[in-house]
């Protein structure tokens, strides 16, 4: 799911709704690698609170990246948990500027991308297989994780 219609949303006498929504996410390409959500998926936790004529929409993301470790370059798999809120008018909104409603156009949120930029903004600066991993050798480019710590190059 790229897209998902406000219209349809189950309110209650609360005036607030849950969702819980699949949604494709593009891969994302960090210092030339690609790293892809497992099964191109993120599920999507979507509250949505209706106040007079805004919406208060908050999301909770989880999904799991996978591509090269950065050190060692075996496959890197990284959970990610990501949350955020935005609000928009209901409905079609005459001179709203989209910079001010980035994820919604009308009566459509636009879910892939704004669970892309969470997913991006909570990614760990530098993406490992693990968080103790020792990368590759500087002089002959062996993993460092499968050699072990008896690894040494003579001096020339």
């Amino acid at each position: 799911m790229r897209r998902f219609s406000l219209r349809s949303l189950p309110f209650g006498p609360s005036d607030e709704a849950w969702v819980e929504l699949p949604v494709e996410v593009e891969p994302f390409i960090l210092g030339g690698e690609t790293y892809e959500a497992e099964g191109g998926m993120a599920d999507l936790d979507l509250t949505i609170a209706r106040v007079g004529d805004r919406y208060t929409l908050s999301g909770e993301v989880v999904a799991v990246l996978v591509g090269p470790c950065q050190r060692c370059l075996e496959e890197a798999r990284i959970e990610v948990v990501a949350e955020g809120t935005e609000t928009a008018l209901r409905g079609e909104s005459e001179g709203v500027d989209d910079e001010d409603e980035p994820y919604v156009s009308g009566w459509s949120l636009d879910v892939g991308r704004w669970v892309r930029d969470l997913i991006g903004t909570a990614l760990p600066l530098t993406l490992l297989c693990r968080d103790d991993c020792r990368g590759l050798c500087p002089v002959c480019g062996a993993d460092l994780n499968k050699a072990g710590p008896g690894h040494r190059h003579e001096p020339e």
